[in-house]
């Protein structure tokens, strides 16, 4: 084993000799030999001590598996090194045997009192080590509940204090890991439901065709236009589905630019008119005049607006009213679609924007699909979509009966 001293030990080493001889010189004004005697046996027994020490330092840590014991070991050293000084120096300078006996057993009970005060020390940071240990244990088993919980301000609490606040970041971690995956799930679950129903339509009428089960001409344009149908439906989630990706993966670019929501809302529902006209249902739109610009991309709001009003009128039954607005509120612009429809059930206001979410409620409860809870993606993606603008979108139970759907998109933002 090839012990090293640092540079600092010698440095300390050097320092106390000096300062001793100094202390020595002002308050005892011995002869210069005797100084020079002094500064000779502290040099000798101050670089014996600082080896000894580091010897025993080092092979406590190679050798002693209990932190414990090197805590002990290390002040016992110390105490000897205290104790081999005191007696080089009496022997070589100044007591006389009887003196330097009482003055040994001094040391020796100072030192019985000090490894007693050490080994306690020790008992009490090995039990907080041991603590942390076990707690450790316990995460890497799995239990995602287990915590320090340290008392105190030293090191040794302030580790443990940085433990429990890892140990909480780990568990949040793994429970948005887990609800990532509940909703991969979920999603792929919904999608594969989405996606089956129209191409089995799709192949049993093409099988039709080819079959030639159906022969008149009427009913063949009709097959065709229905097969249209699906795909187009078809196209739409799959569009849908990437542009969802797109959002949730950061890779949207938004093309931002002043955007004057009246008018965009103004020719939204122009575009819904005839669709809501065959479906007996009252579209207005009510538009603040002189509505001030915001910065946003007009593409994107436009199908924020397209995927609301889908919803609505989904939901609203014949006779009824969808109403479209936009006024200004508190340094930003609101839109509201509201329908009258069913409702939503309260529970269900922080959820109708979850991906698939009507197909959940449909599996699990009955009649629940006349409620106002969106489709699909549509919602999902209009909350994507406002929330890259800065904005929030969120939904309400109307007084009267039905849903409002709002979003505001700052003035401000970029």
């Amino acid at each position: 084993m090839r012990l090293r001293l640092p540079l600092q030990d010698v440095a300390l080493v050097l320092l106390a000799v000096a300062g001793t001889v100094f202390l020595a010189a002002v308050v005892m004004r011995p002869p210069r030999s005797d100084l020079e005697q002094l500064a000779l046996i502290l040099s000798a027994t101050g670089a014996g001590s600082v080896v000894l020490g580091r010897l025993a330092l080092e092979v406590s840590g190679r050798r002693l598996g209990s932190l414990r014991l090197r805590i002990v070991l290390a002040s016992v050293v110390g105490l000897a090194v205290i104790v081999a000084n005191i007696v080089a120096a009496v022997v070589l300078m100044f007591l006389n045997a009887h003196d330097l006996t009482l003055l040994l057993l001094v040391l020796a009970f100072a030192a019985a009192v000090s490894t007693v005060f050490a080994y306690h020390v020790a008992r009490t940071l090995s039990r907080e080590i041991d603590v942390l240990s076990r707690t450790a244990r316990r995460l890497a088993e799995g239990d995602l509940d287990a915590r320090v919980h340290a008392i105190g301000n030293d090191e040794v609490a302030r580790l443990g204090a940085t433990f429990d606040s890892m140990a909480t970041d780990l568990q949040a971690a793994f429970e948005r890991e887990h609800r990532l995956e509940d909703g991969r799930r979920g999603m792929i679950a919904a999608v594969s439901h989405d996606l089956r129903t129209p191409l089995a339509t799709t192949q049993a009428m093409i099988e039709a065709l080819a079959d030639g089960v159906v022969a008149d001409s009427g009913e063949v344009r009709r097959y065709i236009e229905a097969i249209r149908g699906e795909v187009q439906h078809l196209a739409r989630l799959i569009d849908d589905l990437f542009e969802l990706s797109q959002i949730e993966s950061g890779t949207l670019h938004l093309h931002i630019a002043p955007t004057r929501l009246a008018e965009l809302v103004v020719r939204t529902v122009e575009a819904y008119r005839a669709q809501a006209q065959d479906r007996g249902v009252s579209l207005e739109s009510v538009v603040e005049p002189k509505l001030a610009t915001v910065p946003a991309d007009a593409a994107r709001m436009q199908r924020v607006l397209r995927n609301l009003i889908d919803n609505g009128l989904r939901y609203t039954p014949p006779g009824g009213v969808l109403r479209v607005e936009a006024r200004p509120v508190d340094g930003a612009i609101r839109v509201a679609v509201s329908d009258s429809g069913p409702g939503i059930a309260p529970e269900e206001l922080e959820r109708v924007f979850d991906r698939f979410y009507r197909e959940e409620l449909a599996r699990s409860r009955s009649g629940s699909k006349g409620s106002s809870v969106g489709a699909g993606l549509g919602l999902a993606i209009a909350r994507a979509l406002v929330q890259a603008h800065g904005g929030r979108i969120w939904a309400e139970r109307r007084a009267g009966g039905g849903a409002v759907f709002q979003f505001t998109i700052p003035l401000g933002a970029e």
